[in-house]
């Protein structure tokens, strides 16, 4: 059945889309016809429309993001083909692009998709969930972006761009409340401190109750209390020159919800647990990015950007046995991730047949952490003695990458046009960790290592434009991750380290725009082979225990399609579909559940087969302003949560509706709307797993909530 949906794909690929699933702002032309705006994105180092990229992307603007009642990246997934992220830790959570996810689940291990905020890598999973905080657009690029992007990209980037500063003075206030204790608030302005600099600030406070409650103690669990700000400064140093700073931070002090035991009679409904640890947890992400551009007299813009990001994760009292018995609890695990980087770029002109990109790029990045669990004995078995052990293990790693890059066009005639571009990384890391077990579950050890890596990650494409609005590419590509330690409750410290992950992709890709520019229909087709996959599980011990590891899986092969539409049906009503299908299989993954026990054919995690979305954006005149109507669909299929398929890591497809609905002002000065996610009040699971003593657990997608939104605009922020 994967075969044939995936040739009848190909079979619909010229009438198909991939373009963002996003209502643009509409244009209006010199002859009064109303059109879809052009899309402008920087996934080639430099500013160009969407339609002439020949990369698979979908851009959010932040008029898609206000639409869609994102506050964060995660919000955005449900509205993206083949993207998941989820998982079951939310400080921690999993990235997945076209069938292949994971997360930076220790300081010895880095996620495979890289996010970057303004041009600068963040690195860690507790940072790449971004809130959308003051975003004009968010680029999710899918498949592997090893020649402009980087290491660790092999299943694709996120690119994030915040609001520069306006030219005029301006402000805005945004008021939220709703259920489930639901208030918050944003405020944000513009202060043009001169006719050459000009500044910004933004600030933001949410509150929600938690979904799961404690029916022990009454405590919520899942509850949000998060603070978030960003700065920004913009300077004309001279009348070519430009200075861009912008500085962010955001942290959630809450307590959350891991997981609830499926297997606990005391607490036997959704969103109920009964716990004696109470979990707590904090999260921080920080961050700056200078950016300095000039451009010469012949054309050329030099770029500089210099970047700074930190990140702070902390878990305390994290009951593992997942029930009111004092069995088993991870004390506390801590990270803390500092990163470094500069780019230096060159751009040349835009020539009639020839242009390009080059640069320089250096990263230096300190993580360390530490971690505690533990247990009475006589819980693990009732031969041993009712006393409380522990286990703990440290480490930290510090690793330095430089890279050299070039990208270009190349056109070989009126309609046709060569894209190439290679990137050059040498990349050393060097790691110390150990453990100290009187549990009796891991083990007790030290080790100091370091690895080194060269690599070349070619980028070719060959681009036909058919028509002034049609292109059709064909593109292949490579991308590597690097290796590195498990750096976690182990049973071997041989097998902490794992090798480094490398990709090929190919991808078909048609883009388009029909009806006088008020239909937009792209596609793609692709095929990604990553060999040395590191790959996730939860193997079995001798001793009764489970641990989980990292290891190289021989093959993983994912293919699929991407079909998407935006159409300006009338002038008052756009609508926008996307289908992604993905079909990711493990060719050979010996030993993956331990020796002698083989996953060859399995599905990897996270792998939905089938994500679908629609959406309406409807804005009619009434009195001096626009009533506005909003609603979308999405649908994603069930996937697992562990490379070994078992059915107890299966996890139920997911059907979603949100809805808006209010009225905004013809000044643009204030607007009010309901709204409400997950409208069918459909809670379904997940995330499903079994815990280190092998309990099962679940995660559970939220629940309806509701509530309004009032917001205010002053100065150029109406405009």
């Amino acid at each position: 059945m994967k075969r044939i949906l995936l040739t009848s794909a190909a079979t619909c690929f010229f009438v198909g889309a991939m373009t963002p699933a996003f209502a643009q702002d509409a244009s209006e032309s010199d002859d009064g016809a109303r059109r879809l705006g052009t899309v402008t994105v920087s996934a080639q180092k430099r500013e160009q429309s969407l339609q002439d990229v020949p990369i698979a992307i979908s851009a959010v603007t932040a008029e898609d993001i206000e639409r869609i009642q994102a506050s964060s990246i995660q919000d955005l997934q449900n509205s993206i083909p083949n993207v998941t992220i989820q998982g079951q830790d939310p400080t921690n959570l999993a990235f997945g692009i076209r069938g292949i996810a994971d997360r930076s689940r220790n300081p010895g291990y880095e996620n495979r998709i890289g996010v970057y905020i303004d041009g600068v890598w963040v690195g860690r999973s507790v940072g790449a969930n971004a809130l959308t905080l003051d975003v004009e657009n968010v680029e999710i690029l899918r498949g592997p972006q090893g020649t402009l992007f980087g290491k660790n990209t092999v299943s694709g980037a996120v690119n994030i761009t915040t609001r520069k500063p306006d030219d005029e003075f301006g402000a805005f206030i945004r008021g939220q409340a709703g259920n489930s204790g639901l208030i918050g608030g944003t405020a944000g302005i513009d202060v043009p401190l001169s006719d050459t600099f000009r500044t910004k600030f933004t600030v933001s406070k949410r509150e929600r109750n938690g979904f799961t409650e404690d029916v022990l103690s009454g405590v919520d669990y899942g509850n949000i209390d998060e603070f978030a700000a960003r700065a920004g400064a913009e300077w004309d140093i001279a009348a070519n020159t430009m200075a861009s700073l912008s500085i962010d931070m955001s942290e959630n002090d809450f307590r959350p919800n891991i997981a609830e035991s499926t297997a606990d009679a005391t607490a036997p409904a959704t969103f109920q647990v009964a716990l004696d640890a109470k979990p707590e947890a904090y999260t921080r992400s920080q961050g700056a990015a200078l950016t300095v551009t000039h451009e010469f007299d012949n054309g050329y813009e030099l770029t500089s950007i210099t970047g700074l990001r930190s990140t702070t994760r902390k878990l305390t009292d994290i009951d593992e046995d997942y029930s009111a018995f004092p069995a088993a609890t991870t004390d506390f695990v801590t990270e803390d991730a500092d990163n470094i980087s500069q780019e230096f770029r060159i751009a040349s002109p835009e020539y009639d047949r020839f242009d390009y990109v080059a640069g320089v790029y250096y990263l230096d990045q300190q993580i360390d952490g530490n971690a505690q669990a533990s247990a009475l004995l006589a819980a693990l078995n009732p031969a041993f003695p009712a006393i409380y052990r522990s286990v703990t293990h440290e480490e930290s790693l510090s690793a330095q990458s430089f890279a050299i890059f070039a990208h270009g066009n190349y056109d070989i005639s009126e309609q046709l046009q060569l894209t190439a571009g290679l990137r050059y990384t040498d990349e050393s890391k060097d790691f110390d960790y150990a453990i100290d077990d009187g549990i009796g579950l891991f083990t007790t050890g030290t080790l100091s290592d370091s690895r080194s890596r060269t690599d070349w990650s070619p980028t070719v494409s060959l681009n036909w434009f058919a028509t002034d609005n049609s292109m059709l590419y064909g593109r292949y590509s490579r991308a590597f991750k690097s290796g590195g330690w498990n750096a976690d409750f182990i049973a071997n410290i041989e097998a902490l380290p794992f090798d480094d992950e490398e990709v090929d992709a190919f991808e078909l890709g048609f883009k388009t725009s029909l009806l006088e520019d008020t239909l937009r229909l792209n596609a793609a087709i692709f095929s990604q082979n990553h060999k040395d996959f590191q790959v996730f599980s939860f193997t079995q011990l001798t001793n009764g225990g489970t641990q989980l590891t990292v290891t190289n899986a021989g093959e993983v092969t994912t293919q699929g399609f991407e079909l998407d539409a935006q159409w300006l049906a009338t002038d008052h009503l756009r609508l926008f579909a996307n289908w992604g299908y993905t079909d990711a299989v493990f060719d050979s993954f010996e030993d993956g559940g331990g020796p002698g026990i083989d996953f060859d054919g399995n599905v990897p995690s996270e792998a939905p087969e089938n994500t679908i979305s629609l959406g309406a954006d409807f804005r009619y005149p009434v009195w001096n302003g626009d009533l506005i109507v909003q609603g979308d669909y999405s649908y994603r299929d069930e996937y697992f949560s562990n490379p070994n398929n078992l059915p107890v890591n299966l996890n139920e497809s997911l059907t979603l509706f949100n809805g808006r609905v209010g009225y905004e002002d013809g000044s643009g000065r204030w607007g009010v709307f309901l709204f409400g996610k997950n409208l069918g009040d459909e809670v379904t699971s997940v995330y499903n797993t079994r815990s280190f003593l092998g309990v099962p657990r679940s995660t559970y997608s939220d629940p309806q909530t509701y509530g309004i939104e009032l917001k205010v605009n002053f100065g150029s922020a109406a405009n």
